[in-house]
């Protein structure tokens, strides 16, 4: 923008903020308390103050145009900013009131979550939570946005982003998995390995990324005998019900109950995997989100 043109206010950028995620100018004006015409005003001055159109009004909703996704981010950021400074003052000021929002693997939501979890809500029992399980591949856009305070998973350190910052908690074994009457059920050679059919996580970024290297070197994995899947439920039931193998966590299997599958234990073993704690580099935690990420990196050395 120009430096003499007048810069949008708050309401617009929550009233494009509101309209985006709920792709609806009555669900946003809803959300926000305002009526459909102010809702509808604000979005047009802020476009005007924008100079390009952000928003497409059509018969189904908005959708956002070129314009509108490049501002999102920075919009969604500055109401995520404003929310968790107004979660600081009050959490400083005795008022143990906000909101912490994290993100973690599958691994770590069986392992140390649940006892930090309930640390944490004893000491802080009016701040609400949200926990999204994922890759850190798959929740790294929400950790910029501002949508999550910090995420636990594991991380691809050669490929890590110049703005987020890592801190090592702890080491895990990984191990193949199969139903326990599987024909490769006794093997201890990793080079029979070549006979199975996996399923395993998206390989973008994390120990996964690591991992198919260490499969491909070692030529046990190809495009042909694999299949993909995020999902830690669904890839377990899918080695339950078929001779598919998968890798996950020492211990996992028996976290989930699943006593029809077994852990292979080969004679070369996989890489073990290593667990971060990541943050944005330039925002700093609520006192109520340091405190958590305190609780996680406590159970991580005495879990």
């Amino acid at each position: 923008m120009d430096p003499g043109k007048a810069e949008p206010r708050l309401h617009h950028i929550r009233a494009f903020v509101a309209a985006a995620t709920h792709g609806s100018i009555r669900s946003a004006a809803r959300e926000l308390g305002m009526s459909q015409p102010a809702m509808t005003r604000a979005i047009r001055e802020l476009e005007t103050l924008m100079g390009a159109a952000l928003l497409v009004r059509g018969a189904s909703g908005v959708t956002m145009t070129d314009s509108g996704r490049a501002f999102e981010r920075h919009a969604r950021m500055i109401v995520s900013e404003l929310a968790r400074a107004r979660d600081s003052v009050d959490q400083v000021s005795g008022r143990a009131h906000g909101h912490v929002a994290i993100g973690v693997s599958a691994t770590v939501a069986r392992t140390i979550l649940p006892a930090a979890v309930a640390r944490f809500q004893k000491e802080y029992p009016q701040v609400s939570m949200h926990l999204q399980e994922g890759q850190l591949s798959a929740l790294v856009e929400r950790l910029r946005s501002g949508a999550l305070d910090f995420t636990i998973s594991t991380v691809d350190t050669g490929t890590l982003d110049h703005d987020l910052r890592i801190q090592h908690l702890f080491d895990k074994p990984f191990v193949v998995v199969m139903r326990h009457d599987h024909p490769l059920a006794e093997t201890t050679d990793p080079d029979m390995l070549r006979q199975a059919r996996w399923v395993l996580p998206t390989p973008r970024s994390g120990y996964y990324a690591g991992l198919y290297r260490w499969l491909d070197e070692k030529h046990i994995i190809n495009a042909q005998s694999h299949l993909e899947c995020d999902a830690f439920t669904t890839s377990l039931n899918l080695i339950a019900q078929s001779d598919m193998v998968g890798v996950f966590a020492q211990g996992m299997v028996a976290h989930h109950g699943m006593a029809g599958l077994i852990e292979l234990s080969l004679e070369t073993p996989l890489p073990p995997a290593r667990f971060y704690l990541v943050r944005h580099n330039e925002r700093p935690l609520t006192p109520a989100a340091e405190r958590l990420a305190q609780l996680c990196e406590y159970e991580s050395r005495t879990g």
